[in-house]
């Protein structure tokens, strides 16, 4: 009886554990869950590399709270605090892009009401990536989960694998509800978080859609490779907002691809990237590309197109002006601002960067310039941005300008009236001097080849060469090539009137006929206020007529010369010419020589080879430069007439000093 009770005794307690071995393991995993996180990133695979899970329970793993991850961020609003690299195992990222007003800087937005120090925290780095690699491009997210009902959390541990987090929490997963959001890190926080679905067990999955703050896109430049050297002369603006092209830019390998960090745009609203690349060594003006895109990602490479171009335009030697620039306007209406340079005219088009109004510029395009003075308009193709330009108003004339306001044009006697051009060909062309002091002289095609020239106006002038210099026909001082002596051929007529000193009443006052020969050299000086007057030196003299008072007139009453024989004078004479106004010119000189008869059989009727003193005054009247009227008085000194006069029964011989009072009048020819 006693074995069968203690067989019913083994049986009941070997039953009794059997029922409550399964009852062990099933209290245990009602404190354990395990929470699987799949962070997915809205696009890309930029999945995080760290994570940093919050809950407002301390637990075994969570062993420091967040106030010391985060810091204050400046001019923030309470509860939005920047996330310090101590969360991802680095030091101060002095070489991480920020972004746009630190858009791309990782940022938590606390919950409303909680405090840094309420929440406790644990990182890991993500297991399948290198360490080195996850220290030096990090995507922290910083996750926090909570319960829907019930205390919060007790974090036992985390893991991070390829995007998918692992979870282990001190909770009964089957009796509560748990939830997982973004609080922010590289990644944006969430205002409303994501339950958890049923997986294996009590266990429980989260599918958690990620937002980046920033991600690196790529960007197709149209025509210009980038090369490490060109990181310096970049300007990167985002969404009109300037970016370090040191930090935000990535590796620049000679191609026209290049990698930028760009902000996540809001959906609905747009993005824009600008970039402009200056010029190392030329120093024109960079150009600009730009493209756009509706958040909040590019869906693809971002294709820059030029919304402002800069070119070069090489002015041709010596006929342009050195710091002229032409106006230009691309085919498409866009207008472009100059620059002057030692190389040339550098252009911007358009002037300014015209942000949201920015139009795609694509080469090869027509640019079309424009310049005054004279108003002249030509085109030229522009294949690619940067491209130097050097067409110079094909197939019209050149205008070359002549700067005369220095001259002094209206001095009588040496006025200047137009400059003659010759050219190459042996054409002459000639062009008025204005008083404006601006003349335009055409030329077939640009050259630096001086111009030959001779200024026109009442005196005589050389041949001149003129140097081509920034777009002006250096002509110097008119001066300079005025010829100071010049000739001219004096032919007078006239009639004197000879008479005798001392002479009896009865002696009528012979007239004579009188032609007068000149040949003079003129001298006029340089200098424009001395070009008024002139000296000449006159050599000729006249041929005309004299007379005596002889016997066979000796009874008449009024009493005549016998006879009117030719006469000849030989006179060299120094005067003065003065210019009063255009035409009339005065002249005086003294003339000094000899008079005698032309005849020598006469000589017994006169005296040979008489002194003459014989001043004059003339006026000169301008007809042609090379031709002038002339009225001229002279008096003729030292002559003698002989003349028989009655003494009482006898006649006597006398030589009566005679004043002749003469006038002329005739032309002047000038050469």
């Amino acid at each position: 009886m006693t074995r069968p009770l203690s067989i019913l005794w083994l049986a009941l307690v070997g039953f009794a554990a059997l029922c409550l071995l399964p009852i062990q393991p099933a209290s245990a995993a009602s404190r354990y869950g395990v929470v699987t996180i799949d962070l997915r990133p809205e696009v890309g695979v930029e999945v995080p590399t760290h994570l940093c899970v919050v809950s407002e329970a301390a637990g075994p793993r969570t062993r420091e709270t967040m106030a010391a991850l985060v810091e204050a961020r400046g001019g923030a609003a309470p509860g939005q605090l920047r996330l310090r690299p101590k969360s991802w195992g680095g030091a101060a990222a002095a070489s991480a892009c920020e972004g746009p007003d630190g858009a791309c800087a990782p940022a938590v937005s606390l919950p409303a009401g909680i405090a840094a120090a309420d929440l406790h925290v644990a990182c890991t780095a993500d297991a399948l990536l290198p360490e080195d690699t996850a220290s030096s491009e990090p995507r922290a997210l910083v996750l926090m989960l909570e319960h829907l009902e019930g205390s919060p959390p007790r974090i036992e541990s985390i893991k991070l694998a390829g995007g998918v987090a692992t979870v282990g929490v001190q909770s009964n997963l089957a009796q509560v509800e748990v939830t997982a959001r973004s609080l922010g890190g590289h990644y944006l926080a969430q205002g409303r978080s994501q339950r958890a679905e049923a997986a294996r067990g009590e266990n429980r999955l989260i599918v958690l859609p990620l937002q980046p703050r920033c991600r690196w896109t790529e960007a197709l430049l149209p025509h210009r490779p980038l090369r490490a050297a060109d990181r310096g002369h970049l300007d990167v603006r985002i969404s009109g907002a300037r970016v370090d092209a040191e930090r935000c830019v990535g590796p620049l390998w000679g191609t026209r691809t290049l990698k930028v960090l760009l902000p996540r745009v809001a959906p609905g609203s747009t993005g824009a990237l600008e970039l402009s690349v200056a010029e190392a060594t030329s120093g024109q003006p960079p150009a600009r590309f730009g493209a756009r895109w509706d958040g909040p990602w590019p869906t693809r490479a971002l294709a820059l197109h030029a919304t402002q171009i800069s070119f070069v335009w090489r002015r041709p030697a010596c006929v342009v002006a050195s710091d002229m620039c032409p106006r230009a306007q691309l085919e498409s209406g866009i207008t472009c601002a100059a620059q002057s340079a030692a190389d040339g005219c550098h252009y911007l088009c358009p002037g300014q960067p015209a942000g949201d109004e920015a139009t795609a510029i694509e080469p090869p395009l027509t640019v079309h310039f424009e310049k005054d003075d004279p108003s002249q308009r030509w085109s030229e193709t522009l294949t690619r941005v940067g491209q130097p330009l050097s067409s110079y108003v094909p197939g019209d004339p050149v205008y070359l300008h002549a700067d005369t306001r220095d001259w002094a044009t209206k001095v009588p006697g040496a006025r200047i009236e137009e400059i003659a051009i010759y050219g190459v060909d042996g054409s002459v062309r000639k062009f008025p001097v204005h008083d404006e002091g601006a003349l335009a002289i055409p030329i077939p095609r640009p050259s630096c080849e001086p111009l030959r020239f001779r200024i026109i106006g009442d005196r005589s002038y050389r041949e001149g060469l003129a140097p081509i210099r920034d777009g002006a026909l250096q002509l110097g001082k008119p001066e300079k090539t005025a010829r100071v002596m010049t000739f001219n051929i004096t032919l007078l007529q006239g009639g004197t009137w000879a008479v005798p000193q001392g002479a009896p009443d009865t002696f009528q006052t012979p007239v004579y006929f009188l032609g007068l020969l000149q040949i003079a050299a003129n001298f006029r000086p340089r200098n424009p206020k001395y070009a008024r007057i002139a000296g000449e030196l006159r050599l000729g003299g006249t041929i005309g007529q004299w007379g005596y008072f002889g016997f066979e007139t000796l009874t008449d009453d009024p009493r005549r010369v016998d006879e009117k024989i030719a006469w000849l004078r030989f006179l060299v004479e120094p005067a003065l010419v003065v210019d009063i106004i255009h035409p009339v010119a005065l002249s005086a000189g003294l003339g000094i020589g000899w008079s005698w008869p032309l005849s020598v059989a006469n000589t017994a009727k006169t005296l040979r080879f008489a002194p003459v003193l014989a001043p004059s005054l003339d006026a000169r009247f301008t007809i042609r430069k090379w031709l002038a009227f002339v009225v001229q008085g002279r008096l003729f000194l030292g002559e003698r007439t002989l003349a028989t006069i009655p003494e009482g029964t006898q006649a006597t011989r006398h030589e009566l000093t005679t004043i002749s009072w003469t006038g002329l009048y005739g032309l002047q020819f000038s050469f």
